[in-house]
């Protein structure tokens, strides 16, 4: 149920806080008897009144108020009153959270609304170059370098880099959503690899365009109305299209010799059972082996129209059984940086909490950030638990969205396409 207001003491009070002193007859130096707090001095001045407590206005509020468990360790008792048994966003699941997490889920909030800005951008640029491979020319590369580009600049920087999980909106066409997903984790898997920029960038370009040669089925191939005919060419000219994509990409002026190699081998397995060239280990590039991994794992999370999607967590499993067909180097630290409960994941915390995991910490995979269900947190404030800050917490299971309730369901709001793009963390 949610709380409009709830009473905290008075001790509990700090800069942020939206209170009303409900007290009859008092007299005090406020303009009204609802009002934020906005100093040190208004937190004196609220104390010098004598009041035990007040009542707090969450939605009104820019923070949460000091914990119960601060207050504690301060005066060495447990304080008692009206609040104790109030349901409250400083109750039992969140009173033991350490204060940088409730100060910094404001700047987490308005840092991922602007990651999900530049993803949507990244999105129109991804369709347009898309669009003008099939009259190559030099815009291509440029609608294609303004992705790529930024990427490996965040990736490369010496900030944590973090994987967000994106809610985009639904587009017609879900390549493009693949398409800038298997870019984002291949080039996260190449700077793992140790690569240097150049490489990682041509490893970008590749697995942006890696299936640009799908459905390019020439009209004539097909037999008026023979539907065995038509299911028989297409699967052909599926098998095709990385050698289809590759002389597409050879016509475009300074497409790199190493992302179309990419988009040849991307179907390529280690133990010689890809296609098109049935290359085994070290014949295929490094470019084509990274894209071979994030590809099947992007295809495996976010299958055809109609079927059944599995949660990340479940998608990084079924990687790890078919391992045997990739490089297992890339295999292994394809899973060590996404961890065990990729972005996407739905979760429990060792506190009970529910929630969603949004982002992934390159640096400690298993330790990620989860935005977290508490209904007396509005969803568009809902708190993002950095498990970095956390070390108490920890993931203990994941779960599938048929195990929780439908209000968890809905403000936790998971996609049923997942899609990923890449930021840095902000300096602590």
């Amino acid at each position: 149920m949610h709380i409009d207001e709830y009473p905290i003491l008075v001790e509990q009070l700090c800069p942020g806080l939206f209170i009303r002193i409900d007290e009859p007859g008092l007299t005090h130096p406020f303009p009204a008897k609802g009002f934020k707090i906005a100093s040190a001095t208004d937190v004196a001045k609220v104390m010098a009144l004598g009041l035990s407590h007040v009542l707090c206005l969450p939605e009104k509020s820019d923070r949460l108020p000091i914990s119960l468990e601060e207050i504690d360790g301060m005066t060495g008792k447990r304080q008692k009153g009206p609040w104790s048994t109030s349901r409250t966003p400083v109750s039992a699941e969140l009173s033991s959270l350490k204060r940088e997490t409730i100060e910094r889920n404001k700047d987490r909030i308005e840092r991922f609304a602007a990651c999900e800005r530049r993803y949507e951008k990244a999105m129109g640029q991804v369709v347009e170059a898309i669009k003008k491979v099939s009259s190559p020319n030099p815009e291509v590369m440029e609608a294609a370098g303004e992705v790529v580009g930024p990427m490996a600049e965040t990736f490369l920087s010496d900030l944590d880099v973090l994987i967000n999980v994106m809610t985009a909106k639904m587009r017609e066409e879900a390549k493009h959503y693949h398409a800038l997903n298997v870019a984002v984790l291949s080039m996260m898997l190449a700077k793992e690899m140790g690569l240097p920029k150049a490489d990682i960038e041509d490893i970008g370009l590749g697995s942006l365009f890696h299936d640009v040669g799908k459905g390019r089925v020439p009209i004539q191939r097909f037999t008026k109305g023979n539907l065995v005919t038509m299911n028989k060419v297409l699967k052909e000219y599926y098998m095709e299209h990385p050698k289809i994509g590759a002389r597409m990409l050879a016509a475009v002026p300074g497409f790199p010799p190493a992302g179309q190699l990419l988009v040849l081998q991307h179907h390529e397995h280690v133990d010689g059972t890809g296609f098109p060239g049935h290359l085994k280990g070290a014949a295929i590039s490094v470019g084509g082996r990274i894209a071979a991994v994030a590809n099947l794992y992007d295809r495996t999370l976010n299958p055809k129209e109609g079927a059944e999607p599995p949660t990340p967590h479940e998608a990084m499993k079924a990687l790890y059984k078919r391992r045997a067909l990739f490089d297992p180097k890339a295999v292994t630290m394809f899973i060590r940086k996404l961890g065990v409960y990729p972005p996407g994941s739905l979760v429990e915390l060792s506190n009970g909490m529910q929630g969603m995991v949004v982002s992934a910490n390159l640096r400690d995979s298993m330790r990620p950030s989860v935005k977290v269900y508490h209904p007396d947190i509005p969803k568009r404030e809902a708190l993002i638990i950095d498990l970095c800050i956390e070390t108490e917490l920890a993931v203990v299971k994941a779960l599938k969205p048929a195990e929780l309730a439908p209000e968890v369901i809905q403000y936790l709001s998971p996609g049923k396409q997942v899609a990923y793009y890449v930021d840095v963390a902000a300096r602590t």
